[in-house]
Parts: structure tokens; sequence; C-alpha cells
């Protein structure tokens, strides 16, 4: 059974994501990506942006590698991965927060459910009305 994650990331590294088809995060979010496994589905949500602009399916185990490809540092925590739907244009987040458990269970604003996080799990649901829409 595949997990769904909601993967937070810069504009430019999006544009590595979608050229080296790896996505990666820092060691202290380690311990998520290492929850990650072959088949996940990952959807890109671009800060900056507020889009969502493509998911990805795993496929390859998490891995380390320290050679810096992604700006702000390396991220050494990765996984491949290979497109499944993209869009240049992307979706606004904000059409989607009403519509998502994930941004109900708080009580915060919406984008406080994603501060400081690299990476967060979709129920399946979430993730089916997310990729209807894409």
């Amino acid at each position: 059974m595949p997990k769904y994650w909601l993967c937070i990331l810069a504009p430019e590294n999006y544009e590595i994501v979608k050229e080296k088809l790896i996505w990666a995060v820092k060691d202290r979010h380690k311990n998520v990506i290492a929850q990650v496994k072959l088949g996940d589905k990952l959807v890109m949500y671009v800060i900056g942006e507020k889009k969502i602009k493509g998911i990805y399916e795993v496929v390859s185990e998490p891995y380390r590698e320290e050679t810096e490809i992604f700006t702000g540092g390396i991220f050494p925590n990765r996984v491949r991965i290979r497109p499944l739907k993209l869009s240049d244009e992307g979706i606004d987040i904000k059409e989607l927060v009403p519509e998502l458990k994930l941004f109900k269970r708080t009580d915060a604003k919406w984008a406080g459910v994603l501060r400081g996080r690299a990476m967060i799990e979709l129920d399946k649901e979430d993730y089916g009305k997310i990729e209807r829409k894409m």
C-alpha cells in the first residue's frame, strides 16, 4: 500500500527536482524520508508560488548522497523519482485548503501546518483530491 506525501520546496529546487528526478531533504528531516518506500507518491508543493506543480512516484529506496545539487545547502537524504503528472501552471494551494483534511487538523492558519517541514504525510483521500485536480 503506497503512502502519499506532500513535499515542500523552493521554486529553484523544484526545477532541479524536475531535471534530476531526485527528491531530497536535509538531515533534520531524515527520519521522515526514511519512511518513504518504492511506489509512494510525492506531491510537490512549491512555496513562494503557493502551487502544487507535480506528482511523482518513488522509484528507489532512500539513500545518502552529499553532492551539492540543490540551492540552500546539502540535501543528502534522497530518493529517485519519476513524474506521473506535471503542471507548469500548477494548482493554487488556497483552492485545496478547504477540501483537505490535512489542514483541518489544526486551529492554526493553513500555512502553519507546513512551516518547518520538508514533507508531510497525506491521507489517500486528500491525495485523490489533489490528483484529480492536476
